[in-house]
């Protein structure tokens, strides 16, 4: 009885906060755009919730009353600490991808300074497709799976393999004679986390990474996405694929970025896909990925400190924001953290199996 006055509260402060959304951006047309255009904002639906972005889905009708244009948008509003930030670069990073004709989709605004929410947004084209990850689950067929599976790596291919320097105001950032340029940087990182979280048990894990700091030399750099998975990638009913979520890009070794859609891959589909999509890379990039469990056991610090910080720290002394700590617990319900736990449990096995080395933290959350 409780559980459903639960979620009649929970239906009514979502169908608030979406007419909110609606109307504040009905407003904020009407603000910037001509007269005779007429803007209206219908349709606004909730995508999805995160702690990085909530995305929504509405229609924007505008024109001349005898020339009305209609088009379905997205909404991206970002979050947290590096909003501004991050806003910044999902826009110029998608709008130069645009312009290179590589299928992402396309971005038409955005406000960071002026914006009706109190946070960064963006608006793009609303692709109608199906996220990949979806249609491989589908798929019993072995050669058609591994026909999505070609499609997935090839994209992620193109990305490793396009012209960086128009993604970076200051290319000198990223040029070096330093071999040890980018695993510095990240390793760098990872200590202050270490320094500011003791508590966190992943000091063990930096200093293994620091001990075979020699493993990570890269001199050609290569534009990254960061979180390259089957669900950033959707699918058209004509076949077409357009990669979303690109609010980490970045220019670093291509093997950060392979390593982290390795662990997510382990995490959430499964070592057989995994091996089958890192096969397939090596396979149309004509090369052996070397030291991939390296960068593994950095991606599996970047992807569990997090939770174990959660676990150890209150949301005041971690820095986690609020809407972070319930999106986290709550954001989901209870299926969804168990969901989270469950891919928790996995990385750090993976972790473990990489290093030998057990995080005690990790071990109460995933048994709390």
């Amino acid at each position: 009885m409780m559980h459903s006055a639960v979620l009649g509260i929970m239906e009514i402060e979502e169908h608030t906060v979406e007419s909110d959304i609606q109307g504040n951006l009905q407003a904020y047309y009407s603000k910037v755009s001509t007269e005779t255009m007429m803007p209206q904002i219908s349709n606004l639906d909730c995508i999805s919730t995160g702690w990085e972005s909530d995305i929504y889905a509405f229609v924007l009708e505008q024109g001349a009353a005898n020339k009305r244009e209609r088009r379905e948008l997205i909404l991206r509003i970002y979050s947290g600490k590096e909003a501004y930030h991050r806003s910044e670069r999902e826009y110029r990073g998608m709008s130069q991808l645009h312009s290179v004709d590589f299928p992402v989709p396309q971005v038409l605004l955005l406000e960071r300074e002026n914006s009706p929410f109190g946070q960064p947004f963006v608006i793009m084209e609303k692709i109608d497709g199906v996220l990949l990850g979806t249609l491989i689950n589908r798929l019993d067929d072995h050669d058609k799976k591994q026909e999505l599976v070609t499609l997935f790596c090839n994209l992620m291919l193109r990305i490793h393999k396009l012209d960086w320097h128009p993604f970076v105001e200051d290319v000198s950032e990223y040029e070096t004679d330093n071999p040890f340029k980018f695993i510095e940087r990240e390793l760098n990182g990872r200590r202050l986390l270490c320094d500011r979280f003791p508590a966190s048990g992943f000091l063990p894990v930096l200093e293994w990474l620091e001990q075979r700091h020699d493993l990570a030399s890269c001199l050609s750099p290569s534009l990254v996405h960061m979180d390259f998975h089957l669900t950033n990638v959707l699918v058209r009913a004509d076949g077409s694929p357009f990669v979303i979520d690109w609010g980490q890009l970045d220019v670093s070794d291509l093997r950060f970025d392979l390593a982290w859609t390795s662990l997510l891959l382990r995490m959430h589909n499964g070592t057989e896909l995994r091996n089958s999509i890192l096969q397939t890379y090596e396979r149309l990039a004509g090369l052996r990925v070397e030291q991939i469990e390296f960068f593994e056991v950095h991606a599996c610090f970047r992807r569990l400190f997090n939770s174990a910080v959660w676990f150890t720290a209150s949301p005041e002394k971690s820095g986690v924001d609020s809407k972070t700590a319930e999106g986290l617990f709550a954001a989901e319900g209870f299926s969804g953290m168990k969901r989270h736990k469950d891919a928790i449990k996995k990385g750090h096995e993976m972790l473990v199996g990489l290093t030998g080395i057990r995080v005690p933290e990790l071990d109460r959350y995933t048994d709390t």
